[in-house]
């Protein structure tokens, strides 16, 4: 999770949201005011980040925090058909920076696993789709059906939108596509064990199946693996695929290799919620390695701690055995 000190912002607003007012800091802290009611409720007039939701979002008097954050730093949203969208996939990180109002199809776009289908059925990177939104009448799937009803309109709004969010930058949308030969080819002679993952500039090798990664840098910069690595704060999404969400539990910059470790986004239902990964840099690309999942966090400490050069002296551990 997300949450610091309460009182760590630089901004804050006032707004009024579902006849309630709140002040909001753009650290993802709100207060809502007792106003003139007659009975003070037990949450007004107290700074909070919320109370998590079954759903893992963060609430205050049932209402959701980033819709109350994304109102006072971004206004009111021109219909209720808008959502909110997380930029690094935590719903609980309401950072004002990390929130934007979409719409409903803005929203499904970004999703990595429809962008992931997308490709699969279109061999087009989501960029192309979007700048001519006609390729989508050729599907006949009946859980993306829905979006042979968008308009070019929406699309174009869409694809600026897109780019605004850093998810590419103009130069990519011109200059790249993961999904010819030419580019297979070029990793296959970086190194044959390389496979491509969702995110450009980042590849994946051994057990890690192909996956987006949000907090890959997809601009140049002096030292790629320090600019990766200042992105990988605790909390954040470090890669998530149809199947999983990972997310940033504990970084470590050790030899020119970035050491995570990570918990599984998927609560209880997760087999083995802990793991341990790598980052490198070859040639212009983010290598990532998955060294070990685990049952127990214990197990995660001690290969966290192993691959950094440190002396592990808490003995053996389940994971040892499996």
């Amino acid at each position: 999770m997300i949450f610091k000190n309460i009182d760590d912002f630089h901004e804050e607003k006032t707004c009024t949201y579902k006849n309630e007012t709140y002040s909001v800091r753009d650290n993802g802290a709100v207060l809502r005011h007792s106003g003139n009611s007659e009975r003070k409720r037990k949450i007004d007039d107290i700074w909070t980040f919320g109370t998590l939701d079954d759903k893992g979002f963060m609430r205050i008097g049932g209402e959701k925090i980033n819709r109350i954050v994304a109102t006072a730093f971004y206004g009111v949203p021109a219909s209720e058909q808008y959502v909110v969208f997380h930029k690094n996939y935590n719903s609980q990180d309401n950072r004002a920076k990390n929130l934007s109002w979409v719409t409903k199809f803005e929203f499904k776009i970004l999703q990595p696993s429809i962008q992931f289908q997308l490709r699969l059925l279109l061999g087009m990177k989501i960029e192309s789709i979007l700048s001519d939104i006609s390729v989508l009448q050729t599907i006949d799937v009946p859980n993306l059906n829905w979006m042979k009803s968008v308009t070019q309109a929406e699309a174009d709004t869409c694809l600026q939108k897109y780019v605004d969010l850093k998810f590419s930058t103009p130069q990519e949308i011109e200059d790249l596509n993961w999904h010819t030969q030419s580019s297979k080819d070029v990793l296959k002679n970086l190194n044959p064990d390389y496979r491509e993952s969702l995110t450009p500039n980042a590849v994946v090798v051994g057990n890690m199946i192909s996956s987006y990664f949000p907090c890959c840098p997809q601009e140049k910069s002096e030292n790629p693996l320090q600019e990766y690595f200042t992105r990988l704060q605790p909390g954040n999404v470090y890669y998530m695929n149809s199947k999983y969400k990972v997310l940033v539990q504990q970084t470590a910059f050790v030899d020119d290799k970035i050491i995570i470790k990570c918990e599984s986004g998927d609560g209880e239902n997760a087999i083995k919620p802990w793991s341990v990964s790598t980052i490198t840099y070859d040639n212009g690309l983010y290598v990532h390695e998955l060294y070990k999942t685990c049952f127990q966090e214990i197990s995660a400490d001690k290969y966290f701690a192993i691959l950094q050069g440190k002396e592990w002296t808490g003995g053996d551990v389940f994971d040892d055995y499996c």
